[in-house]
């Protein structure tokens, strides 16, 4: 872990303001909610940013990098709650019950801006426009989390397996404000296996079944997708919504 305190960048200019918590704000209001930073704190791949059963004093923003959110199950198992992405807002907690529920490790090596929870509490009271910020952030992520669950309770390995894959080639593609000939997909079918509650070889099936319909290309940890409209029917939804809703933030 790296702590880096000078010459952090600028919110006005990150890359990833749109699909972060400050990306609803006011331009005016930046520097305001830039002073609420502390740090920006480098991770290595595989380096755990917090483990389930901490209490934390920092929340996150995610600037570069892949971080898998996960719990660890009674009898052994991981499950994993969630991959975030570049602007995703990370182990904000406050309240009388503020211990973490879950552990966070680093898919790739990872940057994340670090704001002190104490700053933002005692900030909020006087800059009400940084708590509709939380709220609108927060929302997004408890809509995206509900789609997936749906998706993971109702339907088949083929349709769980495209929907994953789609919402994060989608998440990627928004992040580059374009449509890339691929995007980074830095987790492994085991990774996949334990978001979805299937096997890595029922994962492993999926994707050959995909690949052989022309619709992905996996390769050097590069996920290509050929035909959106036809994945988002095997996984069952409307690309249109998924779209809208992975691109809300």
């Amino acid at each position: 872990m790296k702590f880096i305190t000078q010459k952090l960048p600028k919110c006005k200019d990150c890359a990833v303001r749109n699909a972060a918590l400050f990306g609803e704000l006011e331009t005016d209001h930046l520097d305001k909610a830039r002073a609420l930073r502390s740090s920006q704190v480098q991770f290595s791949a595989g380096d755990f940013l917090y483990h389930e059963g901490e209490t934390p004093d920092k929340a996150y923003t995610l600037y570069e990098g892949w971080v898998t959110l996960f719990k660890n199950l009674e009898n052994g198992d991981r499950h994993i709650l969630r991959f975030a992405l570049p602007g995703d807002l990370l182990c904000y907690k406050t309240g009388k019950n503020r211990v973490l529920d879950h552990s966070a490790v680093a898919v790739t090596d990872a940057t994340l801006c670090a704001f002190p929870i104490e700053g933002f509490t005692n900030t909020i009271a006087e800059f009400p426009e940084l708590s509709f910020a939380i709220n609108s952030v927060t929302n997004t992520v408890m809509e995206q989390c509900y789609s997936a669950l749906t998706s993971i309770a109702s339907n088949p390995a083929d349709a769980k397996v495209a929907y994953l894959l789609l919402s994060l080639y989608v998440r990627e593609c928004s992040l580059k404000n374009e449509t890339p000939d691929g995007i980074p997909l830095p987790i492994t079918q085991e990774d996949i296996a334990d978001a979805l509650g299937l096997t890595a070889i029922h994962v492993n099936r999926v994707l050959q079944k995909l690949r052989k319909l022309g619709l992905i290309k996996c390769k050097n940890k590069v996920l290509w997708i050929g035909d959106q409209e036809e994945l988002a029917k095997i996984a069952r939804v409307n690309l249109s919504d998924i779209k809208k809703l992975m691109v809300a933030l």
